[in-house]
């Protein structure tokens, strides 16, 4: 049995994977480090940090479509209001947006330039 053709991604979709790889990572080092802290139980911590993970999952999995992407800058917004717990946090946050909007900016062009191979 063979498989598929499989599906060429775009440049937006790759670099903004890969923010989203780097997002995840934060949360989950993050959660260590709040776990660490003290500042909330354990149980309150896991339950946030999960329902992160499963957020950038989501929106890992949705980005080949244009409201994945828009959903995607939605969380990153919210991931900007870590910002409010502790600013180390909001600054790790605030690193990985930065990819975020530099695959959001970049991705496009590379896509533009891909379609019109004579620029």
């Amino acid at each position: 049995m063979m498989a598929g053709a499989k599906r060429e991604k775009s440049a937006t979709e790759s670099l903004l994977q890969i923010a989203l790889v780097l997002e995840i990572a934060v949360v989950f080092f993050g959660a260590l480090a709040l776990n660490g802290l003290g500042y909330f139980t354990p149980t309150v911590i896991v339950l946030g940090s999960g329902a992160a993970l499963v957020i950038l999952v989501l929106v890992y999995r949705l980005l080949r479509y244009r409201a994945g992407v828009w959903l995607g800058h939605l969380v990153q917004l919210a991931l900007l209001t870590s910002f409010l717990w502790d600013v180390v946090m909001g600054m790790s946050a605030a690193v990985v947006v930065g990819f975020w909007i530099f695959g959001a900016i970049r991705g496009p062009q590379l896509d533009r330039g891909k379609e019109n191979p004579s620029r």
